[in-house]
């Protein structure tokens, strides 16, 4: 969805906050422009420099301009206060591409403790599409609830309905808020309303990446795809079940990206679960969707050696990934993306297409075509694995890209800055496989 690097990063990223923050962050990125890494590094909280190194840091800013083309500056930072946190944006502008990098403090600011690069806040705001219809259904607020953690949702009803199927959404990779926003773009929401203005009921809920960021940081060794998505998604049913509208509604569970991989895993511990749909969902095992990726975006402009040896270094990390006895007492540096151990361990035992597979419920396979991220490759896996069974379904869409938005020719990671909605088509056909499930 986002440069892969950037998603998962982001996840990953510690809430990285005297002298005011803007003057921090001013010469934090001056530092880094002369690649004064060790002096960059000097400017961090312990609660980062325990788990990433300068030559880390290093590595990362010397990626992106392979991506995004040559560094050109930065033009302006702004500041935001959330809780007790200052964060500010440091608008970083490459040749083929605008990014922010964010620096957070404790407030009043000293040290950085958490970064991150994420998308620029678009100036375009976002447009809901014309198949929404709000008159035909009402929104709630609805909070998922692990142990003692409490994320927020939204739970779409279609008007003078009871017991109507649901359709739970669950997110992709990266600390994603309920709608999946990215750029002006949020695929989540569009789906949402669009399901909601058919007759069909939708939950979305805001990642723990998200709302718990700062408290996970500090576990992040033992942070995996379990911690990620599938308890809270199994505490999603739970929460839905209880409600009084709800009570024998059938449940659907709709995961798109990294919550499509993750979907068969969650249906297969909840008999609540009716039916599943993969949104560009991958077949095939992440870190070799991260070395495709990788080649591809470098793919933009001709490979250099410094590509060719990023690209060699990659696939010797992920030839890591995939020897369990290595991959255990492997250090993060020595994985794909700095991901420690146990997140790719997490990975590495799970096989999402053979637990498919043994799923009992019909499965809805859907596909962009222009999609960089997960590839008709995968499409055509999952076809071959489950197209034997007749409950199973499967539609590709020539122009749509990751995030299920239609456009033309290749697609980029800049085109996830353009305002757009999720394909009416696509939504309809959601909608018809839904009704269609007895």
């Amino acid at each position: 969805m986002r440069n892969i690097f950037i998603t998962i990063a982001c996840f990953f990223g510690v809430f990285v906050y005297a002298q005011t923050a803007e003057e921090l962050s001013s010469a934090f990125i001056k530092k880094l422009e002369r690649q004064k890494f060790d002096s960059c590094y000097a400017m961090f909280d312990t609660v980062i420099t325990n788990k990433i190194s300068s030559g880390m840091l290093e590595q990362m800013w010397g990626s992106m301009p392979r991506y995004m083309g040559e560094y050109k500056g930065f033009s302006e930072i702004t500041t935001e206060e959330k809780d007790s946190i200052l964060l500010t944006y440091v608008l970083c502008s490459f040749e083929k591409m605008k990014i922010n990098l964010q620096l957070a403090y404790h407030n009043p600011p000293s040290k950085i403790v958490g970064i991150y690069f994420t998308p620029p806040k678009s100036k375009t705001t976002y447009s809901s599409p014309d198949y929404v219809q709000p008159h035909k259904f009402y929104e709630t607020k609805l909070a998922v609830k692990t142990g003692t953690m409490a994320l927020p949702g939204a739970l779409c009803i279609p008007n003078h309905t009871k017991n109507p199927p649901v359709v739970i959404l669950l997110a992709g990779s990266g600390p994603n808020d309920k709608d999946e926003t990215i750029g002006p773009n949020k695929p989540l929401k569009d789906i949402a309303t669009g399901l909601a203005s058919l007759g069909i009921a939708t939950f979305r809920y805001d990642k723990r990446t998200l709302v718990y960021g700062k408290e996970m940081s500090t576990q992040y060794e033992k942070v995996g795809i379990y911690e990620e998505v599938i308890e809270d998604a199994v505490n999603a049913i739970k929460t839905i079940r209880a409600f009084p509208d709800l009570k024998t509604s059938n449940i659907f569970i709709a995961g798109h990206s990294l919550g499509a991989m993750c979907a068969p895993l969650v249906a297969s511990k909840s008999k609540e679960v009716k039916g599943i749909v993969l949104l560009a969902g991958n077949a095939r095992p992440l870190e070799d969707l991260i070395l495709e990726q990788v080649k591809y975006l470098a793919s933009q402009d001709s490979l250099s050696s410094d590509d060719m040896k990023e690209i060699d270094t990659l696939q010797q990390q992920v030839a890591r990934v995939k020897q369990l006895k290595i991959l255990k007492k492997s250090k993060k540096e020595e994985l794909p993306l700095g991901l420690p151990s146990y997140y790719w361990q997490s990975i590495s035992k799970y096989h999402q297409v053979e637990t498919a597979k043994k799923l009992k419920q019909p499965i809805l396979v859907i596909q962009g075509e222009r999609d960089y991220q997960v590839t008709m490759k995968d499409f055509e896996l999952w076809k071959q694995a489950l197209g034997d069974n007749s409950k199973n379904k499967f539609i590709s869409y020539p122009d749509l890209n990751h995030l299920l938005i239609p456009g033309k020719e290749k697609s980029w990671p800049q085109e996830y800055q353009l305002q757009g909605n999720v394909s009416p088509k696509l939504v309809t056909d959601l909608a018809e496989w839904i009704k269609a499930q007895k």
